[in-house]
């Protein structure tokens, strides 16, 4: 029974999440394509037809819009490893890592994890506050990602936590770009996960 209700919930949330999904999609597409279309037909057939054109253009242009982005989007994440959750549908990811290494070693090997991102550079590192901030470059997928670490040290071991997410904040889809980022990233950090010296 408690099961059966964990369940309930569970699939209400993935659908809330996916309708929120559609529904930005939808109004990101709509009101730019309905605007444009809205005042182009006002300069040719008047004002009234120019705002009818303008609805029914915006909700064709962004229900469809929002349809073949959002099934593009959901295919390519649910392709990959971590894909089959609601939240790796997200274009916000985080990853925590531990690593039983020196401070320096740690931080040093954030540094070079950045390498595994195509076209990523370091842009700030403060090795004081245990902070890197890497931004990659524009792909097909995104317009750019932020990448950023903080380490921190527990007794023996160092605590990282990773970040990845799209450098345009308003980026709706990036079709994994960014879960593809922290998987990258905690692959090579686990593989160096103790000090072999």
């Amino acid at each position: 029974m408690l099961a059966a209700q964990w369940q309930h919930r569970y699939t209400i949330k993935s659908w809330t999440q996916k309708m929120k999904r559609y529904l930005k999609l939808f109004l990101a597409s709509a009101i730019p394509f309905g605007i444009s279309m809205g005042i182009f037909n006002s300069f040719q057939h008047g004002i009234h037809s120019g705002l009818v054109a303008g609805v029914v253009s915006g909700v064709f242009f962004g229900g469809l819009m929002s349809v073949i982005l959002a099934f593009l989007h959901s295919r390519t994440v649910r392709r990959m490893p971590y894909g089959k959750s609601e939240e790796a549908m997200g274009v916000y990811h985080i990853r925590n890592v531990e690593l039983m290494l020196p401070y320096d070693k740690a931080f040093d090997l954030c540094v070079e994890a950045l390498s595994m991102i195509k076209n990523c550079k370091v842009q700030d590192e403060d090795r004081s506050q245990g902070k890197i901030l890497g931004k990659a470059g524009k792909t097909w997928k995104t317009f750019g990602d932020t990448i950023s670490f903080e380490l921190t040290k527990i007794g023996n071991e160092i605590q990282i936590e990773v970040s990845s997410r799209p450098t345009v904040p308003t980026t709706l889809v990036d079709y994994g770009k960014n879960l593809e980022n922290v998987n990258k990233i905690e692959g090579f950090l686990k593989a160096h996960r103790e000090d072999t010296v």
